[in-house]
This record gives structure tokens, C-alpha cells and sequence, in this order.
């Protein structure tokens, strides 16, 4: 089986709930992982217009395709997506935000806010992500940030931690500014994290929210929704230096692909062309599931066995027409007494026709204590045991 990239590495952690002793959850943000695997010709692919364009296949972590994926480019409202991450991750949905004349005024697009309007946040994101509000954006903005400057300080911060290297936020909305660019690959990366989190999934992926209190329907401009089987959404952009982009995501047989296409000069047909890419030509294959034993052994000074198992299910993404070999090779810790259940103890090597793929973490299936006194003078006089 030809290709690379395996389930359990990648952002499947990003975030823990923290209890506050309020009503709602608070989402702390943790730095993911973000090893990320490429197939080998990852540079071929299906022809498509764009400047620049990646196809992330999400489970495993692993580039299907890549075009200029990391030269930096105008990203237009594609920049939403940091933004409303920020909003989800530091605020609250039932916050009450008062729209600024600052945010009333600016320019693009926009949910025709007014100065001095309350809304709730949740219906700024709705705002922001379906109808491409900059003024919601620009509102999402101060009011999480306390001020623009904090804001641009906390998006630029949260783009290093998500391993987008090559991301300059000069603001929150998207529209061209000097020392403002992403790359596909960033956005990707971007993406994914805010997938993470059920309310973003659920926003990108409504084709109509009705806001109540202002008598409004607010459409998804990311017509894939409607037109695409397994669409979930993600952001539209355009600018005049950025040209169309779209961030796309869509999930079929167990398998999430992510696409960003940049500077195209047809968004939608670029991401069905990659879709269709990366359903058709690559199929996930489990090499273990979780919990599934991959040793077993006994460590120095123990007369019971410790199994050892993977901490996820590990899955390879592979070329349908390529066959190949997979194989793995654990690499084990000094392991000491006592062994706490779930404890990790060293990691599964995967490799795809001799290449290493990624690194699986095993724990322990079983607590191990240390034996007792008994057991250890035993172990002395008992034929093929370790001493203690």
C-alpha cells in the first residue's frame, strides 16, 4: 500500500474542558501536535486553475496534494476562520457584544451591523462565517481581544502554535493589508483545529440561520453545501489581491478531506476536482485498533506479563492502484514498576514501503505493580525469572 500518514498523530487533543463552576464549558486552547505527512508525489495531481492549493486528508494528517502550498498569499476572508476559532476558544456564545462605530464602518462585505447594536456572539459567528460580515468580524474582534492590537497579537500567536509558520494576521476580517498573507498550507492547518470544535462545524455547515432579533436569514456563500455530497462547509474569500479562494472540507466512508485553493479562477470546480481526487484515489487501511494488543512482555523484577497496545487506532491512507508494505517496529522505554494503566511506554513505528510514516505512542492495557516481598524471593530460587 502505497502512501503515508497514520491516525493518531495530528490535533486530536486541542482542547480540554475546563470545569469553572459555571454554566457553560470553557474551551483552554493546547498546543497540537502537528506532524504532518506527505504522499510522495504530492505534487501530482488534477489540473486546476488556482495559484496555490492543498488536499489534507484529515484522519491521518497527510498531504494528498500540493501546489505552492506554502508561498504566502493575500488569504481574504479565509482569515475568518482564526477568528472565529479565537471567539469559541476565549469567549462565550451567550456573551452580549456592542457593536463599535469603528466596527459598524468597515468596508466589504458585510451583516449591516449598526453602531451601538447588541447581539450575542453566537450570532456574530453566524454572521462572520455565513454571510462574510467584516463588521462581525471586526465586533468578534474587540470584544475578545479588548482592542484590535491584542486581537492581531492573539491571532498571530494562536497561527505559530497551529504550526502555520508562514501566517501574518494584520486583521481580523480578510481585507488586503500590508503584512497580512497566509499560505494554503496555513489555512489547512487553521482549518482543522477549528473542525475540532462542534459549534464551528455546525456553523460552516448551516446553509440558512435565521438571526431573531433582527429580523434577518443570513445565507453560507460556500455553495458547495448545496451542490456537493458530504460538504461540511468552511469559508469562503475574495479580494483584489487575493482572487476566489475557499477553504472546503467533506467527509465520506470514515474520511475527512480538507482543501484550500488560492487565487483560483474557479473555486468551486478546483475543490470538486480535488475532492473527487481524494475520495477516489486513496482509501484509508487499519494496521491496529485501539486498545488491540501489539506486545506483550515482562518487565525486569515482574512475574506477570504487560500488554501493550496502541493509544489510538492507527490508520494509513493509501493509494488504491499502488500495493505496497506496511510494516512497524516498536521502540520500548526502560520500563520500571509500577505501571500505571494507559502509562505510555514507547511508540510504534509505522513505515510504508521502508519509509517511516509516523510514530504511534503504546501505553499500558493494565496496571503492573511492583511485586512483593514474597514474589521477589520467590523470583530467586524460580527457574527463568529475573532477579530483583
Amino acid at each position: 500500500v502505497a502512501g503515508v500518514g497514520v491516525a493518531g498523530v495530528g490535533v486530536a487533543g486541542v482542547g480540554v474542558q475546563a470545569d469553572t463552576g459555571v454554566a457553560e464549558p470553557v474551551w483552554l486552547p493546547i498546543k497540537p501536535d502537528v506532524d504532518v505527512a506527505y504522499v510522495p508525489d504530492h505534487t501530482s495531481g488534477p489540473s486546476i486553475t488556482a495559484a496555490a492549493a492543498i488536499l489534507f486528508e484529515n484522519t491521518t494528517g497527510t498531504v494528498l496534494y500540493g501546489r505552492e502550498e506554502h508561498r504566502p498569499r493575500a488569504p481574504a476572508s479565509i482569515t475568518k476562520v482564526m477568528t472565529a476559532l479565537l471567539a469559541l476558544e476565549q469567549g462565550r456564545l451567550s456573551d452580549t457584544v456592542t457593536v463599535s462605530k469603528k466596527a459598524a464602518s468597515i468596508r466589504g462585505s458585510s451583516a449591516y451591523l449598526h453602531t451601538g447594536q447588541k447581539i450575542l456572539l453566537e450570532d456574530l459567528l453566524y454572521a462572520m462565517l455565513l454571510r462574510s460580515g467584516n463588521d462581525a468580524a471586526y465586533a468578534v474582534a474587540e470584544h475578545i481581544g479588548g482592542n484590535i492590537d491584542n486581537f492581531l497579537e492573539m491571532m498571530n500567536t494562536r497561527a505559530r502554535e497551529l504550526g502555520a509558520g508562514r501566517t501574518h494576521f494584520a486583521n481580523p476580517h480578510g481585507l488586503d493589508a500590508p503584512g497580512h498573507y497566509s499560505t494554503a498550507f496555513d489555512l489547512a492547518m487553521i482549518s482543522r483545529v477549528a473542525l475540532l470544535y462542534n459549534k464551528f462545524a455546525e456553523i460552516v455547515g448551516t446553509i440558512h440561520y435565521t438571526y431573531e432579533e433582527g429580523g434577518v436569514v443570513w445565507k453560507n456563500t460556500n455553495r458547495l453545501l448545496w451542490s456537493y455530497a458530504g460538504a461540511e462547509g468552511i469559508k469562503t474569500g475574495t479580494t483584489g489581491q487575493a482572487g476566489n479562494c475557499l477553504a472546503a472540507a467533506a467527509t465520506r466512508d470514515g474520511r475527512q478531506l480538507i482543501t484550500v485553493v488560492l487565487g483560483s479562477r474557479n473555486r468551486w470546480n478546483d475543490s470538486v476536482k480535488l475532492l473527487e481526487y481524494g475520495f477516489d484515489r486513496f482509501r484509508l487501511v487499519t494496521v491496529a485498533k485501539e486498545g488491540e494488543a501489539l506486545a506483550v512482555i515482562r518487565p525486569a523484577g515482574s512475574r506477570e506479563p504487560l500488554t501493550l497496545v496502541p493509544e489510538s487506532d492507527i490508520k494509513v491512507i493509501v493509494k488504491t492502484s499502488l500495493p505496497g508494505v506496511i510494516s512497524t517496529r516498536l521502540q520500548l522505554e526502560n520500563i520500571k514498576l509500577p505501571v500505571h494503566r494507559r502509562q505510555r511506554l514507547g511508540i510504534c513505528e509505522v513505515f510504508v514501503d521502508g519509509v517511516k510514516a509516523a510514530d504511534i505512542p503504546l501505553i499500558a492495557a493494565a496496571p503492573l505493580g511492583r511485586p512483593t516481598l514474597w514474589q521477589r524471593l520467590l523470583g530467586w530460587f524460580t527457574p527463568g525469572t529475573d532477579a530483583p
